[in-house]
């Protein structure tokens, strides 16, 4: 997207997937067209507004998560 003032809104993704486990990363950020490369490209220091989110699938994922039962024993007693 390109907002008013000629900065433009950028968004990646990319899928990783190795031993039964698959992870997504996006980055979403605002860019100046001046900092593009002739190769396309840009610096990570200059996303303002960066915003990067991982998000894992897969086996050594769901072994990770807490049960039910020890989720309502910390909620009970919190300390």
């Amino acid at each position: 997207d390109v907002l008013p003032n000629g900065n433009l809104v950028i968004a990646g993704a990319r899928r990783v997937t190795f031993s039964g486990e698959t992870q997504h990363v996006i980055l979403r950020g605002v860019v100046r067209a001046a900092d593009i490369s002739s190769a396309n490209t840009i610096l990570s220091s200059n996303i303002a507004d960066a915003h990067l989110e991982f998000i894992s699938e897969g086996e050594l994922s769901d072994a990770q998560k807490r049960g039910w039962i020890s989720r309502l024993y910390e909620f009970l007693r919190p300390f």
